[in-house]
């Protein structure tokens, strides 16, 4: 369970991050450390979080190839936001 912890400190870690850098700063270093977090994902078997994950993924991506919606990947970051604040508010 402290593994579990752990990891969601560290997605709340990078999306304060991305919050305070400003979402429109999204680049493909944030794809990558997001496909290093879904790996974990699926190692805790979190399907609905793997599901929010690979959203953000495709968007961002877009959006860093110049071809993304903006509120879009806001949508899918929020999502994923309020999950992990959830989960860490349970596990505490």
């Amino acid at each position: 369970m402290e593994d579990y912890s752990q990891f969601m400190q560290q997605i709340c870690s990078w999306a304060e991050e991305l919050m305070l850098r400003g979402i429109s700063q999204f680049t493909m270093k944030d794809v990558d450390v997001l496909e290093q977090f879904l790996e974990e994902i699926k190692r805790f078997q979190l399907t609905f979080l793997e599901e929010i994950v690979e959203l953000l993924i495709a968007e961002g991506r877009g959006l860093s190839l110049g071809n993304g919606n903006e509120e879009l990947l806001l949508n899918h970051y929020c999502r994923l936001t309020q999950y992990v604040q959830l989960s860490i508010q349970e596990t505490s």
